[in-house]
């Protein structure tokens, strides 16, 4: 009977929790035995600490908070469960008696709290957002294997020595009611995760729909008539083809610019990644016309897998950024375009020497918007980093396909 109500109490709340109310004594025996478990959790900090899961807590205090609000409700109306069902003596001296009660409440509160909050926002929500399973099972696995080690010493080393006599559960039936409920733990976690993850996908598509009709309306606020814009350009272009070929070059890559960044690219405004290409190298082409073609400019491309998509302008707007705040004459630090692309990630990166004397005035509304769409689109696949200091400035976009 001992050991089917430790399932249940296990079971409900799923962490291992209900060991304590077959191996609870006197709150002196508990704390004799608490530098053992003081080192189990020591331990368990530093190998969280190196496989990075404590740099976004702070980011995450609210989400611990709900998890401790829910952790808590769901243990009381247990432990209320209990007393109804054995009494509130049988209760309270399988918790260890009246003095040492709270004192385990709150620790298998405290504990509940935290190994849920790592599992599901450290562990199972990566995978669930990447796809990548390896190095997060092989986390999953370590940190399992230390939490049944804690156990361990907190319930066979910290309380009575004859516990095991006393609730007929040996070390054996231990480890295999800690293997299960191992197991639900981790599918309630990947269970809220997923849930997460589909919340956070609706709200992007909420915010793109949103930002896209911002787009249209200011659009039509400060739009000019396209027809007359590039009739215009074919007219200039018809007159200047004779004269000067350059020139009438220049105009047509200008046409073909505009029409690119005023065409309608659908509702995430994804374009092929070939197409943003090519309209990038017009828009360096038609830089070089503009300078006489003295800009120093090195681009290089490496592309495994074409049949990509990108956001619309976003490789386009990081260029344009060098060409308006980069010293383009020096040959020395010349402007660097890298894009490397395979069949899991697009790496583009953008780095050039900063211009000298009076700068021109920039908002940095591009760049911002780039980031925005960014986050959006992909959340936790993408990232979006600039490096300045006081001569260079490079920026670089990272999305895994």
């Amino acid at each position: 009977m001992s050991v089917i109500r430790l399932l249940l109490q296990n079971t409900l709340p799923a962490t291992a929790d209900g060991l304590i109310l077959h191996r609870k004594c006197a709150c002196n025996d508990a704390l004799k035995g608490a530098s053992a478990a003081t080192t189990i959790y020591r331990k368990i900090y530093m190998n969280i600490k190196d496989i990075g899961m404590l740099t976004p807590v702070r980011k995450h205090w609210r989400q611990i908070l709900i998890i401790l609000a829910i952790y808590t409700t769901w243990s009381v109306a247990v432990f209320l469960f209990l007393i109804g069902l054995q009494g509130p003596e049988t209760t309270i001296r399988q918790f260890g008696g009246s003095q040492a009660v709270y004192f385990n409440f709150g620790h298998s509160i405290i504990k509940g709290t935290i190994v849920y909050y790592i599992l599901i926002y450290h562990l199972a929500l990566p995978v669930v957002q990447t796809r990548k399973w390896k190095k997060a099972l092989v986390q999953c696995l370590l940190f399992l294997v230390l939490l049944t080690v804690y156990e361990y010493f907190w319930n066979f080393k910290t309380g009575n020595p004859n516990i095991g006599e006393g609730a007929h559960i040996s070390v054996r039936t231990f480890l295999i009611t800690a293997v299960i409920l191992d197991v639900i733990m981790v599918m309630m976690s990947v269970y809220f995760a997923t849930l997460i993850t589909s919340n956070e996908m609706h709200r992007r598509k909420e915010e793109l729909e949103k930002q896209k009709l911002q787009a249209e309306l200011s659009a039509i606020r400060y739009q000019i008539n396209p027809h007359f814009l590039f009739n215009s350009l074919s007219f200039i272009y018809t007159k200047a083809l004779k004269t000067s070929p350059e020139a009438a070059h220049a105009v047509h890559l200008l046409s073909e610019i505009m029409s690119y960044a005023l065409d309608d690219w659908g509702e995430l405004g994804t374009v092929p990644l070939t197409l943003e290409v090519d309209h990038m190298k017009k828009v360096i082409e038609m830089n070089q016309i503009r300078f006489n073609h003295m800009l120093h400019i090195r681009y290089q491309e490496h592309v495994e897998e074409g049949d990509v998509h990108v956001p619309t302008l976003a490789l386009v707007t990081l260029v344009e950024n060098a060409f308006k705040h980069g010293d383009l004459n020096d040959e020395q630090h010349q402007v660097c375009i890298e894009l490397n692309v395979t069949k899991s990630r697009i790496c583009f990166r953008v780095s050039n020497k900063k211009k000298k004397g009076p700068k021109e005035p920039s908002k940095g509304i591009g760049l911002s918007n780039v980031q925005q769409r960014l986050q959006l689109m992909y959340g936790a696949k993408q990232s979006f980093v600039i490096k300045e200091d006081e001569n260079f400035y490079s920026n670089e976009i990272i999305i895994n396909l």
